[in-house]
């Protein structure tokens, strides 16, 4: 669904394109340009949920439209024979980013200016972890105004607001937009009571939805093993297998000419200081399979013989790792295994058997992140980096969970995008990138659409 913003964008660019045209292909340019900007506004729509996840693209995002539409254009238009010049484009292409960008802000400002008002039903327990979530979160769209409690269930720092006999005047007096269902009261009661709210305006989701759509993870605590019913019908989703496979080898292929002067020189650089240039260690892979995964050498020999999470400022670095580490530049032999097929591109980042023997006994669903092919990067890597412990290790389940779910050629790009992003600015940079007036805070307004029947 396009927004009046995207709609007045393309309009606004068609009437541009049409007024530096010539008289002759007015027409045929203007239509060319609002269809190609109309386009480009569905495209970055159906990933604004995804997008204002990820710190580098949600700001990047609104920027990218007007040029990628113009581009589109100016191509269509030059094998019609139709074309305006480089001039011309030019002219077109700042007055339509201008006012994307202008409309895009006043779009983001006046959904800032409606905090959509929430109660949550459940625990004491658990709304205390949500409240403190979206305050981590700094969520500027929506407010926790309370809790809707079982009776005999006032504990907890969230106020309580009712219980469920007084849902309806609880909904009515402090204005709730929307309730979010946790596992701590029974289904059976609570639709009973929401059957006396039917005619209000007034939307309802689980608790697991509310933190896919607010905060891109899936809450591994508030599932079970009825939330994975929806792999068997997730085909729509799921990108074909040869189309990312396609992009996984052509990708890898560019990656891998560009890179080889480079793995070359840090090859050598890594040998000058003793010891093999190229470390190996088996790791888990797509269906629990084991296999041989390469890197360029960043500790000393024999420290990685035995299973130890790496730290940031890990002692066994060499001076030479600590720069390849912290380039990334370690990881390009990698390309090989997405090559041979033992990887992706993006997905899961795999890891050493020891760990996942001890993560599948202790951390419940650590076995479903195998359902998939692991990756170079992917959006628990780029959302939480690498994993120091059995604690972190657990957090990063939680966004590879997202990632099983809602995997597709879209969102691979965007994940791609915001590693390039990351690999260039730095994490702690990227995650001090202010919210630019275009860029959307959070998704709450859409996540509230997606009601429970």
């Amino acid at each position: 669904m396009l927004t009046a913003c995207a709609v007045f964008d393309a309009f606004a660019a068609a009437a541009t394109t049409a007024w530096v045209s010539s008289a002759e292909h007015a027409a045929e340019t203007a239509a060319i340009t609002c269809l190609a900007f109309l386009i480009g506004a569905m495209i970055a729509h159906a990933w604004r949920r995804q997008a204002s996840h990820l710190p580098v693209v949600r700001v990047i995002k609104p920027l990218l439209v007007a040029p990628g539409a113009l581009l589109t254009s100016a191509a269509v238009c030059g094998m019609l024979g139709i074309g305006l010049g480089a001039g011309g484009w030019f002219v077109v292409l700042v007055v339509a980013a201008t006012l994307s960008v202008l409309t895009q802000g006043a779009c983001v400002a006046a959904t800032r200016s409606r905090r959509r008002r929430i109660a949550f039903v459940g625990t004491g327990e658990d709304a205390r972890r949500l409240a403190a979530d979206l305050s981590r979160a700094r969520a500027t769209s929506c407010r926790l105004v309370g809790r809707v409690a079982a009776p005999g269930d006032d504990d907890g720092p969230v106020r309580v607001i009712c219980d469920l006999a007084d849902l309806r005047e609880a909904v009515v007096r402090e204005r709730i937009d929307l309730l979010v269902f946790g596992n701590g009261i029974s289904r059976m009661r609570v639709f009973d009571a929401l059957a006396e709210c039917l005619d209000l305006q007034l939307q309802y989701m689980e608790l697991s939805a509310f933190y896919e759509d607010v905060f891109g993870n899936v809450p591994a605590a508030e599932i079970n093993i009825a939330w994975f019913a929806h792999l068997a019908s997730a085909g729509a989703r799921d990108p074909s297998p040869a189309a990312k496979r396609a992009l996984d080898v052509s990708v890898a292929l560019v990656l891998a000419l560009l890179a080889l002067p480079v793995v070359v020189v840090s090859a050598a650089a890594v040998r000058l200081g003793g010891g093999p240039a190229i470390f190996t260690q088996v790791r888990i892979g797509e269906g629990g399979r084991p296999f041989r995964l390469y890197k360029l050498r960043t500790m000393r020999v024999g420290s990685g013989d035995r299973a130890v999470w790496a730290q940031d400022r890990d002692p066994r670095t060499t001076s030479v790792g600590r720069f390849l580490r912290r380039t990334h530049i370690d990881e390009l032999p990698q390309l090989w295994n997405v090559l041979r097929g033992d990887m992706s591109l993006v997905g899961p980042r795999p890891e050493q058997i020891d760990f996942v023997v001890r993560l599948e006994a202790s951390v419940p669903f650590y076995q479903r992140r195998h359902l998939i092919r692991p990756g170079l990067t992917g959006w628990a890597q780029v959302r939480c980096g690498y994993a120091g412990s059995d604690e972190s290790s657990a957090w990063k389940l939680c966004n590879d969970l997202y990632y099983v779910k809602y995997r597709s050629l879209g969102l691979d790009l965007l994940v791609l995008i915001e590693t390039v992003g990351l690999v260039l600015l730095g994490p702690s940079t990227a995650s001090r990138i202010p919210l630019t007036p275009w860029a959307e805070p959070d998704p709450i307004a859409d996540a509230a659409t997606r009601v429970i029947p």
